[in-house]
């Protein structure tokens, strides 16, 4: 059956009908379930939607669309994040705790090569530790801790409400006396002599 071109109104998309009839946007991909492994490795790879959506020659609407009809696809998608983050996470932890593994170191004496099995050890790194505490154990590890100031009640600290008169003779208690030749005009706060 040959595709039939409908017209949308607002948009002025044009919308075909597949060999099953069911009605699409033209230029719309449609997805192949057949391929669900490469997308799960494709994800696994760490790259985004946007990317994602490069590689399959769609729209990343086409890709929402996609993984809200596919369920099968929105899983691939969904393990191979997974996967990459345990992988990530497991680097991670290996690198904060530190790790051996083997190896063969090739040496030349006098003039024969020589194969040696050795174990290389790599010491934690302090960064990699930094990074699990502060994000597994934020309360005990975090850069920023969170400090309550406040009395009985969320009251201030240590202050009191004073009186007016208070407040002005601690301030005048500050001021330092002037010689006996200059007067304050209080009223204008020039000084005459």
């Amino acid at each position: 059956m040959p595709a039939r071109r409908l017209t949308n109104g607002k948009r002025k998309r044009k919308f075909v009908r597949n060999n099953a009839g069911h009605l699409r946007a033209e230029g719309d991909r449609m997805f192949l379930p057949d391929h669900l492994e490469q997308v799960r490795a494709i994800a696994m790879r760490g790259v985004t939607e946007e990317q994602m959506s490069e590689i399959f020659d769609i729209s990343q609407r086409q890709l929402g669309l996609w993984k809200a009809q596919y369920p099968a696809f929105k899983e691939a998608l969904e393990a191979g994040y997974t996967d990459a983050d345990v992988a990530v996470l497991g680097a991670l932890y290996q690198s904060a705790v530190g790790y051996t593994h083997d190896e063969e170191k090739i040496f030349q004496w006098d003039g024969m090569i020589v194969r040696a099995d050795t174990v290389k050890h790599y010491k934690p790194d302090i960064a990699a530790i930094k990074l699990w505490l502060t994000n597994r154990q934020k309360d005990n590890w975090s850069d920023r801790k969170d400090v309550q100031h406040g009395g009985k009640a969320d009251a201030p600290i240590g202050l009191r409400d004073e009186t007016k008169l208070e407040v002005m003779s601690s301030i005048l208690a500050l001021i330092q006396p002037k010689p006996d030749n200059v007067t304050i005009d209080g009223r204008t706060g020039k000084v005459e002599e």
